[in-house]
């Protein structure tokens, strides 16, 4: 090779080093913006919104909402510690809005809920007098005045539960129909296109 060749091939290359740096910088730059801005999708949680209605009215519920898994901090030992949280929530007139004090709940405390949910089943708690499964659990429904409570798992298409679907009835105890498991699990399809 010429000594001018070699100038060349060392320029090119130390112009295409900086072209790659500074794009990564110009990305850095960009990503950091945007971060920095409100990302919120108005139709996108309307459509939410409007679903939850929509399951509140067609069950005759008194409060419907979602909750989102997450992961928390972790502990010593280094294991996740899994938590759950509200994301979105409708009420019927006269019902107390409970989604402030579900946020970072760890997943163990609403394990009566949580073990039907893995199991891809529908929690089913007709009545919160005859409820056995997990006292902590009862006793945290009985604080919001819950007398029903039903939640179904809301999972992405290859079968990952990411949320919940959860009625509950504080007016009067609601039984459970095959209709409304089969029309709460549409449902929970139609959410799960929203959530992911």
């Amino acid at each position: 090779m010429t000594p001018g060749l070699d100038i060349i091939s060392v320029l090119t290359g130390v112009v295409s080093a900086a072209t790659a740096v500074l794009g990564v910088w110009f990305k850095i730059k960009y990503d950091e913006k945007k971060d920095k801005q409100l990302n919120y999708d108005p139709q996108l949680h309307g459509n939410v919104v409007t679903a939850l209605d929509f399951i509140m009215y067609e069950t005759l519920a008194d409060r419907a909402y979602i909750l989102e898994f997450h992961n928390g901090e972790h502990y010593f030992s280094g294991r996740s510690q899994q938590k759950l949280s509200c994301t979105y929530e409708v009420v019927s007139e006269g019902i107390s809005v409970e989604s402030h004090s579900i946020q970072n709940i760890r997943v163990s405390n609403f394990h009566g809920l949580v073990k039907s949910i893995a199991r891809g089943e529908t929690f089913k708690c007709k009545d919160i007098n005859e409820y056995k499964d997990d006292m902590s659990f009862k006793a945290f429904l009985q604080g919001k005045g819950v007398q029903s409570m039903f939640a179904r798992p809301v999972k992405t298409l290859n079968g990952k539960i990411i949320g919940v679907i959860v009625l509950e009835y504080v007016k009067e105890p609601r039984k459970w129909s095959q209709e409304a498991e089969e029309f709460l699990n549409k449902q929970s399809k139609i959410i799960s296109g929203y959530l992911i």
